[in-house]
């Protein structure tokens, strides 16, 4: 095997999660080098493709090719098809397509000086007395090593890298749903709204979300405990409701994956590595959403490796500064945002049905996600400051 390169940050994964990171840390100065198993950046899609516009304007200009749609609203249908709508505009914003974003994330990292190889399989990690200090990856059956200060897992849920070095990313089942999408084309709906569709019998402990794409295409997708679903998978409960709401239409994608909904990690770090996004469990627990949270985590992973091997101090004390950067935009919400969660998923039919029937009485202008949440969960009073605390 030939001599280890030497890098200073070694980033595993190409989500918006790694690309981030590996670009934060470029930034700072660090040599830096991102792994990512599959042949594209960007491909396969295995999200909602949802997100703000606004939180995307944070790190970067918007490119309009990027986006699928926008849409103006919201409609939420209870399990009895009743259907709430309103102008929650600011929640989402806009549908995109990954592959371009993510592509762009990736072009982004090395026009900021971080070098990216694709077909990188990492199948394990250098460690010295419990100091992570590099990776060992395989590409076209060549096996290589790579010495480094800083390794940043981005590898997804329940994370191999994260537990090669001895941090427990194994998800309990109440806090993992299976996640199936289709993109469905030739389909009518109204492409104006994002679309929710709830109920224990559509879709136990989460929803089905229809996002347009297009004229007459959209993602149209399931996440489900998977602990309360029993002899039935994503696959079919999602295959039910197509065929009730759409017939039989051309699909012409198909994904499937799993959606970490548990509390961030408390300690996702180690000496020489931190973890970021779905691998941290940095994945909104109440929506599932993971975009926006998995940049900020990934910005902050990279910023903070770049900063460690600089100091020449790659140890757990230093890195503690990691969980302080993203205590106030991911932690404290996301634990919040379990807690909702947990309650949410507890509602009877009976319950949904008759929050809706409120709602409706609401003009649609003011049905915020707040006055959703805070209808629903009012036999909860415990959880009325969370939901409080969660929207300021």
């Amino acid at each position: 095997m030939p001599r280890p390169e030497r890098f200073d940050v070694v980033v595993v994964g190409g989500g918006p999660a790694g690309t981030m990171a590996a670009r934060a840390a470029a930034l700072k100065g660090a040599k830096t080098l991102l792994l990512e198993r599959d042949p594209v950046i960007g491909t396969p899609v295995r999200c909602g493709e949802g997100v703000t516009v606004r939180n995307l304007s944070r790190f970067m200009a918007i490119e309009e090719k990027w986006i699928a749609a926008r849409v103006i609203g919201v409609t939420i249908y209870a399990p009895d098809g009743t259907p709430v709508s309103g102008g929650l505009t600011e929640q989402i914003g806009a549908i995109l397509e990954r592959t371009l974003f993510d592509r762009r994330l990736g072009e982004m990292a090395a026009e900021s000086g971080a070098q990216i190889i694709t077909r990188a399989d990492v199948e394990g990690l250098i460690s010295v007395d419990n100091n992570v200090q590099g990776v060992v990856f395989r590409r076209f059956n060549r096996t290589s090593k790579v010495v480094c200060g800083m390794v940043i897992a981005a590898d997804g849920v329940e994370s191999r890298v994260g537990r090669w070095a001895g941090i427990n990313t194994q998800l309990a089942a109440g806090d993992s749903e299976s996640a199936y999408q289709m993109v469905l084309a030739g389909i009518e709906f109204n492409r104006q709204h994002c679309h929710f569709y709830i109920g224990n019998n559509i879709a136990p402990g989460g929803y089905i979300w229809v996002f347009p794409k297009g004229e007459k295409t959209a993602n149209v997708g399931i996440g489900v405990e998977t602990k309360r679903i029993g002899s039935k998978s994503a696959y079919s409960l999602l295959a039910d409701f197509i065929r009730r709401r759409f017939g039989c239409p051309s699909v012409v994608g198909e994904s499937a994956g799993g959606v970490p909904v548990a509390m961030p990690l408390k300690k996702p770090f180690r000496a020489g590595i931190i973890l970021a996004g779905d691998a941290a469990r940095h994945c909104n627990p109440l929506t599932g959403g993971g975009i926006y949270s998995g940049m900020v985590s990934g910005w902050y992973a990279g910023e903070t490796a770049a900063e460690a091997v600089a100091a020449g101090d790659c140890s757990e004390h230093f890195l503690k500064c990691f969980l302080e950067r993203i205590d106030s935009e991911i932690t404290v919400p996301h634990r919040r945002a379990y807690r909702i969660a947990r309650a949410v998923g507890q509602l009877t039919d009976e319950s949904l049905n008759r929050t809706a029937r409120e709602l409706l009485a609401i003009p649609p202008e003011q049905r915020t996600y707040k006055k959703i949440f805070l209808t629903g969960l009012r036999e909860n009073p415990k959880l009325i400051f969370e939901v409080m605390r969660y929207f300021i």
